[in-house]
């Protein structure tokens, strides 16, 4: 794998995703559960793990399927990196 970031998403980019189809609507539901709201702090870090983000369905929500899901999971881990970015400026001082 390259070491610059430029190249590796250039790669991942072309990464071919084969399936075998569609599966039936009845499947397509987002689970339950996962990493709590009071265990996040507002950039989504784990409190108990300063140094651990989470976003998408890591975070425990019920939502609906579909463009929605998919857009939450986009925005939180927007929201997420840009905590990321926060504290490790904040680590180097």
């Amino acid at each position: 794998w390259p070491d610059d970031a430029v190249a590796i998403a250039r790669r991942l980019k072309k990464l071919a995703v084969r399936h075998d189809g569609l599966r039936p609507m009845d499947e397509a539901i987002s689970t339950a559960g996962g990493v709590s709201a009071t265990a996040l702090d507002a950039q989504l870090m784990l409190r108990a793990r300063p140094g651990v983000f989470c976003a998408g369905e890591m975070l425990d929500w019920e939502a609906p399927t579909g463009g929605y899901l998919l857009t939450a999971c986009l925005a939180t881990g927007r929201h997420a990196g840009r905590g990321v970015v926060d504290w490790l400026a904040r680590e180097a001082g």
